[in-house]
Formats: C-alpha cells, structure tokens, sequence
C-alpha cells in the first residue's frame, strides 16, 4: 500500500530537519552536514522491510524519510512533524508506478 499527502505552503513547518551527512559525533564533533528543503508531499509506502514515510520538495526532490513499524506510526510521525496543515492521506492507485511525478501533478491539483 502507497499513501500520498500534501504539505501545505504556508502550514505549520517541520519540527525535525532531515539532513544528508554524517552526524557532529561521527566527525569529531565538527557538524558537516547539509539540512534538506522542506516537505511538500509526503508518501508513505509498506514494504517487507517496514513502512517508509518519504518526504518530497514541490519539485519532487527528495527531502526525507524514516523507518516505522506500521502505517499508523508512519502517519503520526507526519502529523508530529507538520501539525494539522497535512492534508488526508489518499491511496496512491497500483497502477501508478513514478510516485515522485504523481505526487508533483497532486501538487499542481492542489493549487
């Protein structure tokens, strides 16, 4: 199952940041690493390896992700990080195989 939600320009902004790089205690205490864009959709996928909550720019760059046990942490953890101003998780349909460019046209419906 593949769920898709939109972040809203302008909603309550993120109360993590997601970083590439390794972390300050790694690299001797110097902090090298570069912190993402924010989100503007966000997908949630269940795998065989656990439930991935993937984070996406408007431009379909990705911004995030972390691991969760079930769909329903998954959708906590998005509401923990971008209050009510994320919208209702839909179904991403099986047919869709690009979720990147599926999320960038919902983007386009959403105004």
């Amino acid at each position: 199952m593949r769920l898709l939600a939109i972040v809203p320009i302008g909603g309550a902004g993120s109360k993590v940041g997601h970083f590439t790089g390794l972390p300050p205690a790694l690299t001797d205490g110097k902090d090298t690493r570069q912190q993402m864009g924010g989100a503007r959709f966000a997908v949630i996928e269940d795998t065989a390896e656990g439930v991935f909550l993937y984070r996406y720019g408007s431009g379909g760059e990705f911004v995030g992700d972390t691991w969760h046990q079930s769909i329903d942490d998954a959708k906590h953890q998005a509401v923990f990080e971008y209050g009510d101003s994320i919208s209702t998780w839909s179904e991403i349909p099986p047919a869709v195989q690009d979720v990147v460019e599926f999320g960038i046209n919902q983007l386009g419906q959403a105004g």
